[in-house]
């Protein structure tokens, strides 16, 4: 039971995409063959580029630039290669309609495109409007010119079904903010990343969670990095998705340099028949999580197994 249950936090079903609806889509159907601009595109994977960091800096479309500074628009990109594709790690805002998402983006080398998808999306709050319009699996590409990342989606919603490139310049490492290593632990764990997730942790870090009780029936706790990494790699493995919507992240009270969150959320899988409830008490400090405690607000309610062969 404790697997299907594991999570503080996981990832919103589906929502991405920088519009604010849906539109009609222009006829840009070469695009899908590579030949947008004139030239093919199928260079590899830019060396150097795993563990790099970038600030978003400009946007164009194809008819000309994309203005979202109106929309108060600020990201940054942190890049990871997973063998012969990169993962795009991105924590952006648009301050205007105080909204904040953090992305995971794959994108995969090809002949003669590359395929970049947007595969989890965690959006604060979790209102239609912010968390958006799913965005497809599209041909795109990933290079670095003149010291600049440039990520180019063909057919994008930021640019009513014409190209979007989005430019970025090198950003020093720094530590994660609170929020977002609170929406880093979502996404992660959304996406099965156990690893991630307990990267977000603290070496002596620990997780309390309610599904799993010590001989005298407390919560239990899974004390450092590697326990942490363990704990959620069983749970991944034995649930098929996991969904979450997170309802709200409060500040709670703190002394010193740790900080603490509260983040109440609502958590679906395919075992369950209605949403369960629950909230996660972080205890965060030098862009670590020190300790999160997992608490229920609301009882699971499991499906029967009838109703469960019925769906398969």
């Amino acid at each position: 039971m404790r697997a299907i249950l594991v999570l503080g936090l996981a990832g919103v079903l589906a929502a991405c995409g920088g519009s604010e609806g849906r539109s009609t889509t222009p006829d840009e159907s070469s695009d899908l063959s590579g030949t947008a601009g004139g030239s093919r595109r199928s260079g590899g994977i830019p060396p150097g580029i795993d563990g790099t960091r970038w600030r978003w800096v400009e946007a164009y479309c194809t008819e000309g630039a994309l203005d979202l500074l109106g929309r108060g628009y600020a990201a940054t990109v942190q890049v990871r290669q997973d063998g012969e594709a990169l993962t795009l790690i991105t924590d952006q805002v648009f301050a205007t309609e105080q909204c904040q998402h953090t992305l995971l983006t794959t994108a995969t080398p090809g002949q003669p495109d590359w395929q970049v998808e947007e595969v989890t999306r965690i959006a604060v709050p979790a209102t239609p409007e912010c968390i958006g319009v799913p965005e497809p699996r599209r041909p795109g590409e990933v290079r670095v010119t003149d010291g600049r990342l440039e990520v180019l989606v063909q057919r994008s919603q930021w640019c009513n079904g014409l190209e979007v490139r989005m430019v970025y310049e090198r950003a020093p490492d720094g530590l994660l903010a609170d929020d977002q290593i609170v929406r880093r632990y979502a996404a992660f764990w959304s996406h099965g990343d156990a690893t991630a997730v307990a990267g977000l942790f603290a070496q002596g870090g620990s997780l309390l969670e309610p599904f799993t009780r010590t001989a005298t029936g407390e919560p239990y706790s899974h004390v450092g990095r590697q326990a942490v990494s363990t704990w959620f790699q069983e749970s991944i493995e034995s649930s098929p998705w996991r969904a979450v919507r997170i309802t709200q992240i409060v500040d709670e009270p703190s002394q010193g340099a740790t900080s603490h969150r509260a983040v109440t959320w609502e958590y679906m899988d395919p075992r369950l028949s209605e949403p369960l409830a629950g909230v996660t008490h972080f205890t965060i400090a030098a862009g670590e999580i020190f300790e999160a405690r997992i608490e229920l607000t609301t009882e699971p309610a499991v499906r029967s197994t009838e109703a469960e062969a019925s769906d398969g």
